[in-house]
């Protein structure tokens, strides 16, 4: 029993000793008596009556002014009220804070100032992000480790986060109001590094322009603290880094943004606007206009427009415009259109409308459109327009349509039309050309010249009524194939040449037999060009396979001779025969038809 009541005795002496050292101390009572002291001494004098410590920032107290009080058993705060009419206080645990009451028209501001060094081996570390969350303040470690941070006094609490690349972050508490001085060590991780995903805010700070205009310093602090993020309303800046949120500007996610001469922000979630540049490291949403360069380093939905460049370092869906170049690195779903260049390095869904080159490096559905290139690295489905050529490196299932030439390195289904040439591995739908050129067909090529490295190939030696030296080339695809003839008499009744074009079809009966059936229409020259007579010939023919590369054809044809206006059709006046000897019939005086014969060999 003595023993439980010597326990209740201490226990109870322990509450009492606590609630003592835990009284109010500014209830605590002191006597002063100074006369024309300074008010430091007198503060001074104070806290050492009533054994605690006074806190406060040396540039906000006249220290140096004299003051004269004579006061007896008062609280401490009655003597402060004595001697500090416009200051209030704060208790943080054996401190008293003085304040300057806050007139309305000024902010109070503290410094926190300190070193950051490595828990290990105890080494000052340069180049740490030392932020508070709240205010958005930021600052680097110097060469020594030393940082120093201006923090407002309008927070009940504060708290300093360290980071570093490779270390733990780091937080700590603090009271706020004061000037003071704080030691953090942080640790190095310990864990295995993770596989850094190179998108996003680590891809915009390599960019060529983001490493002309974002400083060193906004680098490191992107590096240190990459993974916080915070949303604020909005933000104005004159440059990256000078602006409201100063150094943190990289790290903000802004609903409306104005940057007067360029921007640096982690993302837009609205409106952002630039006079000349804007930068973003994460993705942006909804517009962004910038009277030079836009660049993303995520992804984009919205409307980017910008008089120079616009680059996009993920996808874009909406609309992009620029007054020389577009870049999306990703996917685009929308369209983009570009005084010059434009490029899209994945898959384009829309319209891709260039002044000069159009260049998208997956599958394209949609239209290109540009005045000199279009270039398509996967499949395209839709149409290619330009003033040039178009290029499809795979299949192709729409319209090419160019001034010079068109080529489909894949299978073509759809139209080629081109001023010179036209190419298609395989072409399952129609090219017309001057040239065609394909490996194979199963549709039609329509051209001068037609090329078909698998398919229907002749070199034809011939007679006509017309003249007795004939040769033709035959090419394409024994459906409709193209014919490119020539001939030319020496004879009394036969002196002169000619040069033709035209088109014929293969009918097959049988492994042996098979029938033509063709039209030509042929310019001659008869000593002169004055004597200008066309010939136009429809000649079907029985064709007789003699071995897998030669045969034998013969076969009537119906020639229509026209000649111009003012040359007659006079067979004194003309070297070649016009069906003087073959039934014949005049359509006016300078056109004349009649029924003639063809005969000869075909080769490989």
């Amino acid at each position: 029993m003595l023993l439980s009541k010597q326990l209740l005795t201490l226990f109870l002496g322990c509450i009492f000793s606590m609630s003592v050292a835990a009284q109010n101390l500014l209830n605590k009572t002191v006597s002063i008596e100074a006369r024309q002291r300074p008010l430091s001494e007198v503060l001074t004098l104070i806290s050492k009556q009533g054994g605690f410590y006074f806190s406060y920032l040396t540039t906000m107290l006249p220290q140096d002014s004299l003051v004269s009080i004579s006061e007896k058993n008062k609280s401490v705060k009655h003597i402060l009220d004595m001697l500090l009419s416009d200051y209030q206080y704060k208790e943080s645990g054996n401190y008293i804070i003085l304040l300057k009451k806050s007139s309305g028209q000024s902010q109070v501001y503290y410094l926190i100032s300190g070193v950051v060094t490595d828990k290990k081996t105890g080494q000052r570390l340069p180049n740490a992000s030392v932020y508070e969350r709240q205010q958005l303040i930021s600052t680097l470690t110097n060469n020594d480790g030393y940082f120093r941070l201006r923090l407002k006094d309008k927070y009940p609490t504060a708290a300093i986060s360290v980071s570093k690349d490779l270390y733990a972050d780091t937080s700590l508490f603090l009271t706020t109001g004061y000037d003071q001085e704080v030691a953090v060590s942080i640790s190095p991780t310990t864990y295995q590094l993770k596989t850094v995903d190179i998108t996003g805010h680590s891809r915009v700070e390599k960019t060529w322009f983001a490493k002309v205009f974002l400083s060193s310093r906004q680098k490191l602090t992107s590096l240190n603290i990459g993974a916080f993020l915070a949303d604020k309303p909005y933000q104005v800046s004159l440059t990256p880094g000078l602006g409201t949120h100063g150094r943190m500007s990289g790290q903000v996610v802004n609903k409306f943004s104005v940057n007067v001469l360029g921007g640096y922000t982690a993302g837009v979630d609205g409106v952002e606007i630039g006079t000349a540049f804007n930068i973003v490291k994460n993705d942006m949403k909804d517009v962004q206009i910038a009277g030079l360069v836009n660049v993303v380093g995520g992804k984009t939905r919205g409307v980017q427009l910008a008089g120079f460049h616009n680059n996009v370092l993920d996808s874009m869906i909406g609309l992009q415009a620029s007054g020389f170049s577009n870049i999306t690195e990703s996917s685009l779903r929308g369209v983009q259109i570009t005084g010059a260049v434009g490029q899209v390095y994945g898959n384009m869904n829309g319209a891709q409308i260039q002044g000069l080159v159009g260049i998208t490096r997956g599958n394209t559905i949609g239209w290109q459109v540009s005045g000199a290139l279009n270039y398509t690295k996967g499949n395209l489905e839709g149409l290619q327009l330009s003033g040039i050529a178009n290029y499809s490196e795979k299949d192709a299932n729409g319209v090419q349509l160019a001034g010079a030439g068109n080529i489909s390195r894949g299978i073509m289904k759809g139209v080629q039309i081109s001023g010179i040439f036209n190419y298609a591995r395989q072409m399952d739908g129609v090219q017309i050309g001057l040239v065609n050129i394909a490996d194979s067909v199963n549709g039609y090529s329509i051209g001068i010249i037609n090329i078909v490295r698998r398919g229907y190939k002749k070199v034809v030696l011939f007679s006509t009524d017309v003249l007795p030296y004939n040769i033709a080339w035959k090419a394409g695809r024994s459906e409709l194939y193209s014919i490119l003839l020539g001939g030319f008499g020496t004879g009394e009744n036969n002196n002169g040449w000619s040069i033709g074009y035209g088109i014929g079809k293969n009918i097959p009966l049988n492994k042996v037999l098979s029938l033509a059936a063709e039209v030509t229409a042929q310019n001659t020259w008869q000593g002169s060009w004055n004597h200008n007579t066309q010939i136009y010939r429809m000649q079907p023919s029985l064709n007789v396979k003699l071995s897998k590369r030669i045969s034998l054809f013969a076969g009537p044809a119906l020639s229509i001779a026209v000649a111009d206006d003012e040359n007659k059709i006079d067979p004194t006046r003309h070297y070649i025969n016009f069906g003087e000897h073959y039934p014949s019939f005049n359509m006016g005086s300078s056109a004349k038809g009649w029924l003639g014969w063809q005969a000869g060999i075909s080769l490989f």
